[in-house]
């Protein structure tokens, strides 16, 4: 939308237009921000500092912050599509798994579902058994993300937790926290 003739735009990081005057147009609404993983030091890689990280059918590429269940609820999240959760491992230089983009997309495309990124870059970084000790309180982490989408409707039956590496042992624990209830752990 461009301002009219009495109006003029403030743009805040180059995404939202702030518009002051009267057009009588309204100003438009902030599209939900996406997110992406978080990089981390060598030296400050202890910490875990997880991000839960939806991708939606809709929107295949934005991935959307969800901590708390109105996130979760005004994300484009869908309770009655499958859930998968990807955790994945040990982040030796605390970057971003160069894999992990294509592996959403890839999931998005075969079938309709609920993707979800578990980002624990922080924890996963520095030397490998710090990550190791991680390994619990991230699956604890999950734990409690997971009975948040059981309150929104979520069947145990439709979760799928895809874990990498050390993700794995994370997902391993968190279906035994679920006493083998969940749907899948890959």
């Amino acid at each position: 939308m461009s301002p009219g003739p009495w109006e003029r735009c403030f743009w805040l990081g180059g995404l939202l237009c702030l518009s002051v005057g009267s057009s009588g147009h309204a100003p438009p609404t902030p599209q939900p921000k996406c997110t992406d993983f978080q990089n981390a030091s060598l030296l400050w890689g202890t910490k875990l500092k997880v991000q839960f990280l939806l991708f939606v059918p809709s929107d295949p590429s934005c991935g959307h912050l969800v901590e708390e269940s109105s996130d979760i609820q005004n994300s484009g999240f869908n309770a009655t599509l499958g859930t998968k959760l990807i955790i994945h491992g040990f982040r030796a230089l605390g970057t971003k798994p160069s894999w992990i983009d294509a592996f959403i997309q890839a999931l998005l495309h075969a079938a309709d579902s609920n993707v979800i990124a578990v980002d624990w870059v922080y924890g996963s970084t520095a030397v490998y058994f710090s990550a190791v000790d991680n390994v619990v309180k991230l699956s604890l982490q999950i734990s409690r993300f997971l009975r948040k989408l059981l309150v929104l409707g979520v069947p145990e039956s439709s979760i799928h937790i895809i874990g990498v590496s050390l993700g794995a042992h994370v997902g391993g624990m968190v279906g035994h926290f679920y006493k083998g209830q969940l749907g899948r752990i890959t």
